[in-house]
């Protein structure tokens, strides 16, 4: 696999014929395909990427579509966008994976056209959830560095407490609190309260 390549989609079927059509449908617009006939081999070998799609087959040996979806969700803070392909019964099963975060579907016989403008709308949102996930990682960063009382002040601020509750609540001086509120907002690279509440406002404990 290019990893340099401007667009990537994983294309995931147990049909090497359906694998070989999809391939053909992206690489003349410079999207680059990566096949795989199982979702065990995908989840197994995918890295996220700036710019990328999964489109998998619904109904599959082994996972399916549906708990391919679910892992990803599971597994990544930022899943990539997936395209569930169906065939005509499955579509009410399809509509619901959507309905759970799925990107969309698309049933079989695949139409090309149709193919395309989702897997191209697809790709646009990546480049936008890849953006958040470059923010994610580096707002983990920044809280990797808080020591554990630093993160315990950090959590009852969020929490709304004024530093005289987190004192008595830690058993630490008003002047002790405020020390730690002035080096989470410099660890933090914040500059306002307003700042941390908005950047921040996940549970500490939840990280």
């Amino acid at each position: 696999m290019n990893r340099s390549a401007a667009a990537t989609a994983y294309l995931i079927d147990d049909d090497s014929i359906t694998l070989e059509l999809m391939s053909g449908i992206v690489e003349p617009i410079g999207v680059e395909p990566v096949c795989f006939n199982s979702a065990e081999a995908f989840l197994s070998a995918y890295s996220p990427l700036p710019c990328e799609c999964v489109i998998s087959d619904m109904r599959m040996p082994g996972v399916s579509g549906l708990q391919l979806h679910k892992a990803l969700q599971e597994r990544y803070a930022v899943p990539p966008p997936l395209i569930i392909v169906t065939g005509y019964a499955e579509v009410s099963a399809a509509v619901e994976a959507m309905k759970q975060g799925a990107f969309d579907f698309v049933e079989k016989p695949i139409n090309g056209h149709q193919f395309l403008e989702k897997l191209q709308a697809a790709l646009s949102l990546s480049r936008q959830l890849h953006q958040q996930r470059l923010y994610l990682a580096a707002r983990e960063a920044r809280m990797a560095l808080l020591t554990p009382k630093e993160q315990e002040v950090l959590q009852a601020v969020l929490d709304g407490l004024p530093s005289k509750d987190i004192a008595s609540k830690l058993n630490l001086s008003v002047r002790t609190v405020e020390n730690h509120r002035a080096r989470i907002m410099e660890k933090l690279r914040v500059n306002s309260a307003l700042e941390l509440m908005r950047d921040f406002m996940q549970p500490v404990a939840a990280r």
